[in-house]
């Protein structure tokens, strides 16, 4: 992949981050991830959404960085 695409794709991650992280804080944690899952018509409980980050929560802090929402999404 050229430059120019990697560049495209790592702005389009960003964005879709950014829609995750609903209170702008850097981290998509389990209360944001469940606010978005419910605007896009899927219902999870808390704890399954912090079942869903723990996958990728390399760092053990409970949220998800942009670096691991990125590996997440590879």
């Amino acid at each position: 992949m050229e430059a120019g695409g990697k560049e495209q794709k790592l702005n389009d991650l960003k964005v879709a981050f950014d829609m995750y992280d609903t209170e702008s804080c850097g981290f998509i944690n389990p209360k944001s991830l469940k606010q978005m899952l419910k605007k896009m018509g899927e219902s999870k409980s808390t704890d399954e959404c912090k079942s869903m980050i723990k996958k990728f929560d390399f760092k053990g802090d409970g949220v998800l960085s942009f670096k691991e929402f990125r590996i997440m999404m590879q």
